[in-house]
């Protein structure tokens, strides 16, 4: 199959652009599986925007260490990794490296049997100390306390397929222009691929699934401006999280048959979560239940397409929130269930940090959106804040009545 790219539109990439997913032209299924069929093939292909091929500073080949050669790298180097399994947690905290894969599933990167103590600990204010687990890949410069020593300045990571680790799967903490694309992060027990303390990041092209927690997420980064595109998240937690992080964009992702979809969350840590546009996503049969005994948060997760909770100047345009019905009983939140197809909350009484609470949503603006088949409503609002628009979106049902007029 060929596509006809015009790269010098942002909706024209081959995938689900607002014009085609909106046609009355074509049925809600046929355009569903086509979208999501060639957003799974740019993940894997990078077709529509092509990947920088820089050249190699430094080979690794089946047999040598990854970590080796990123120690011995100069800043500003390329390490390029050949195929293989790689059995290594590696660190990063040197600026300007690119770690370069031969592709997902041709590069693979699994937990050794004696790792070494690279970010055992990340200290992310004001919450405190917090330990994942093993991660794949982490790119901070710490102190042995988990304390950012310095941002460390233009990583990237690409071509991995990063798996089965008990924490991330590539972390990035206290960072500046991060980028991870055309990467895998499977079946890691904490978040997929995350940043935290973090600013102007890249996360595209990627596939998460199996994550205990948040397949991607940004989180306490007040200045992220983060670029989250053409991803794919599925049977994770949180598909994608963004939480008391602001500034960014959140487009063109496919999320799927996970507890929660995409999720903008304030839990009070730092000055919310606010002035992300959102838009030309798919989010679909997000059915899972996952209990608050389960998740350790003050609700249970299940049948949430889109969140917004307690955030504010928030743009939802043109996404395809569709069939994301709870496999369980939903948590209600303010006297409206914590479900349905987009749902809008303030999080003002909710504490899932001890000591921080979050706010009320105020001035979002969902517009345009196709919203169907979606329980127990598609659109859900708890009415507690002021300046949040309903316009435009198709729509069947909703909580209160009349939103979807």
């Amino acid at each position: 199959m060929e596509l006809n790219v015009n790269t010098a539109n942002p909706n024209d990439n081959g995938c689900c652009c607002a014009r085609d997913m909106f046609s009355h032209r074509a049925p809600v299924r046929v355009l569903e599986r086509l979208c999501a069929a060639i957003l799974v093939s740019l993940v894997f292909t990078g077709i529509g925007r092509a990947a920088p091929n820089p050249t190699c500073t430094v080979q690794v080949v089946a047999g040598q260490s990854i970590q080796a050669a990123i120690d011995g790298a100069a800043t500003g180097a390329t390490v390029c990794v050949g195929a293989g399994t790689y059995q290594e947690n590696l660190l990063i905290n040197k600026d300007g490296i690119t770690l370069k894969g031969a592709g997902p599933e041709v590069t693979v990167l699994e937990p050794p049997t004696q790792p070494r103590p690279f970010c055992p600990v990340l200290q992310i204010p004001p919450i405190g100390g917090e330990n994942f687990g093993l991660n794949g890949i982490c790119v901070a410069d710490l102190d042995p306390q988990g304390k950012v020593l310095r941002t460390v300045n233009d990583v990237r990571v690409t071509g991995f397929t990063v798996r089965d680790f008990s924490g991330v799967g590539i972390l990035f903490g206290g960072t500046n222009r991060p980028r991870a694309d055309h990467n895998v992060a499977a079946s890691n027990k904490s978040y997929g691929i995350t940043a935290f303390l973090s600013t102007d990041g890249l996360f595209e092209y990627n596939t998460t699934y199996g994550s205990g927690d948040a397949g991607f997420y940004v989180g306490n980064s007040p200045n992220a401006n983060f670029k989250v595109r053409y991803n794919t998240a599925f049977a994770d937690l949180w598909g994608i999280l963004v939480r008391d992080a602001s500034t960014g964009s959140v487009t063109d992702n496919l999320v799927h048959d996970s507890c929660s979809g995409l999720v903008f969350l304030n839990t009070g840590t730092t000055n919310g979560v606010h002035n992300w546009r959102v838009s030309n996503n798919i989010v679909t049969h997000n059915d899972k239940f996952c209990s608050a005994e389960e998740t350790e948060l003050p609700f249970s997760l299940t049948g949430v397409g889109i969140l917004i909770g307690g955030g504010d100047h928030i743009v939802l345009r043109a996404n395809r929130v569709l069939t994301n019905h709870p496999g369980g009983e939903p948590s209600l939140i303010n006297n409206v269930p914590l479900a349905g197809g987009i749902v809008v909350v303030s999080t003002a009484n909710i504490s899932v940090f001890p000591g921080f609470s979050g706010g009320v949503a105020e001035h979002n603006f969902i517009v345009n959106n196709a919203v169907l088949d979606n329980q127990p409503f598609d659109l859900v609002y708890d009415g507690l804040g002021t300046g949040n628009r309903f316009v435009s979106n198709r729509c069947e049902t909703s909580l209160p009545a009349g939103l979807c007029r």
